[in-house]
């Protein structure tokens, strides 16, 4: 009895050693390989034209920092002919004058911007971005939320 035991502890032995074997020449393998190309550079090809980008800013009652979001939004450095901001603002506070504010400022300076409002604040942040998404012409979305400050360079990094 003790003999098969014996038996059946080293065949666990010998597998979990087999797999650790295994393991350790696979990840040897990549280090190697990951070493042999690590000047090695990919690098994307040069755009043929600029994505269309909609940046979509849902607020909900951000008095503080609504105006700071969109002026900082509205001053990415990106084609403008390739750039639109929606301010999806499901605000019941003075955000919204604030808010709209900011926007025609933003309006007044060609930024194409818009002010988003819906009637009720049906599922809440998600449902912001799904009214706002349905009339999105950008090829890729930016959300930024209210306490996010983006660089200018961030769209084109």
């Amino acid at each position: 009895m003790s003999e098969i035991f014996f038996m059946g502890v080293i065949g666990i032995y010998l597998f979990v050693a087999g797999l650790l074997f295994v393991y350790g020449t696979n990840f040897f393998y990549m280090a190697l390989i990951a070493w042999r190309h690590r000047h090695t550079r990919v690098l994307a090809p040069p755009l043929t034209r600029v994505p269309r980008v909609t940046v979509q800013l849902p607020i909900y009652n951000e008095l503080y920092v609504a105006e700071r979001l969109i002026d900082a939004v509205a001053r990415l450095d990106y084609p403008s002919d390739a750039f639109e901001i929606q301010v999806l603002d499901d605000s019941t506070d003075e955000t919204v004058e604030i808010a709209r504010r900011a926007v025609e400022r933003q309006r007044a300076r060609g930024i194409a911007i818009e002010h988003v409002r819906r009637n009720q604040r049906v599922g809440f942040k998600a449902g912001a971005l799904a009214h706002g998404l349905a009339s999105a012409t950008g090829e890729f979305i930016a959300i930024f939320d209210a306490d996010f400050v983006p660089p200018p360079n961030f769209l084109k990094r």
